[in-house]
């Protein structure tokens, strides 16, 4: 079983961890089912201040798949 996303939507810097100052990397699975929609986005690890900003970017991705897939993805955030 295979899965792509060619629609990814990068999280936004939330405005808490830039004044903070707060970098770090969350790790995030996707749940899709076949036919690429988007059943659920579940946090593994990162700081909490990224979590909601990862979960609504990853929920606006457009992916096709060919069944029930959970996909992993890194996201970096650093402050430039």
């Amino acid at each position: 079983m295979g899965v792509a996303c060619p629609t990814q939507v990068p999280p936004e810097m939330p405005r808490k961890a830039a004044q903070d100052g707060t970098e770090g990397v969350v790790k995030a699975q996707i749940h899709l089912t076949k036919g690429g929609v988007i059943k659920e986005v579940t946090i593994i690890s990162g700081p909490r201040v990224f979590y909601n900003a990862v979960k609504d970017a990853m929920m606006q991705y457009k992916c096709v798949s060919d069944g029930d897939v959970i996909a992993t993805q890194e996201f970096n955030f650093k402050l430039e």
